[in-house]
């Protein structure tokens, strides 16, 4: 099968090149903000700002970790007083994950990290070529989400 990529091309593709330097970015823009967050934490933190009292099952799902991963990175942010578990009220087996105060400060100052990074690394894209970016990362994901 002939492919559309040079062996560079590919070799930066499924090296996440482009992935290490947008988090390389990211943290950089973090530290600049005076944020303390690592790019997994933010990871967390950011479903939960959507969606506060989850399970742990349901952050493994979305950040595409495993369990044990999630479970070691809720106990440093447990200790760093970013989260808290509480027991489920109809499963007391079940841990749900909330925000603690400390945990909902970092949103706004971090969502203006994100946006600014990504806005940096856009920056001389057009409109068109931003659609097409969205629309083929969406198909390349779809595609190897069935793998």
């Amino acid at each position: 099968m002939e492919t559309k990529l040079t062996h560079e091309e590919i070799y930066n593709l499924l090296t996440g090149r482009i992935v290490l330097a947008m988090n390389r970015a990211l943290v950089h823009n973090f530290r600049s903000k005076n944020i303390t967050l690592s790019k997994e934490q933010w990871s967390i933190l950011a479903v939960l700002w959507k969606q506060d009292g989850c399970s742990q099952q349901h952050l493994a799902d979305q950040t595409h970790r495993d369990k044990p991963s999630v479970t070691r990175l809720l106990d440093k942010m447990e200790v760093d007083n970013l989260i808290v578990r509480q027991a489920a009220a109809n499963d007391r087996r079940l841990n749900l994950i909330f925000l603690t105060e400390k945990g909902k400060s970092f949103e706004a100052p971090t969502l203006q990290a994100v946006n600014e990074t990504v806005a940096k690394a856009t920056s001389n894209l057009s409109d068109d070529q931003m659609n097409l970016l969205k629309e083929t990362i969406k198909t390349i994901y779809l595609n190897i989400e069935t793998i």
